[in-house]
């Protein structure tokens, strides 16, 4: 199960992810990623939930690549990584970000990642 929605008034993508993903799952969750990217203004943030996402397979994972490479493309600013317990699924995230200068900051909860990106851009405004 997937949840992604754009928060216009804030500019933000929320993507949550549960379970383990067929590549037609991530397929449709990576279609709907970006069709929730273009409700934002090009510098937007990202916090992409993984506590309960368990780690996929290789094809799978090339959706995973086309949904970075997509955010990165699209000009986020900030991006979050909840991992949670999920440390394998968080890895392989990480390694295919690498490829596409993606790197979110990796915290273990939802409310971790809404401070920690406050505090970031409340930071970048002074």
């Amino acid at each position: 199960m997937y949840i992604v929605e754009a928060d216009v008034k804030k500019n933000r993508l929320y993507c949550k992810m549960v379970g383990y993903f067929s590549y037609k799952e991530m397929k449709d969750c990576t279609d709907k990623t970006e069709t929730e990217t273009k409700k934002l203004k090009s510098g937007f943030d990202v916090i992409t939930d993984l506590s309960e996402f368990k780690p996929v397979g290789q094809d799978t994972l090339d959706e995973v690549a086309r949904g970075q490479a997509f955010l990165k493309k699209s000009g986020v600013r900030y991006a979050i990584r909840v991992e949670g317990k999920m440390k394998l699924a968080s890895l392989q995230f990480s390694r295919l970000g690498k490829n596409v200068d993606y790197v979110p900051d990796i915290v273990g909860s939802r409310e971790e990642a809404e401070k920690l990106l406050d505090a970031k851009i409340a930071q970048g405004q002074k």
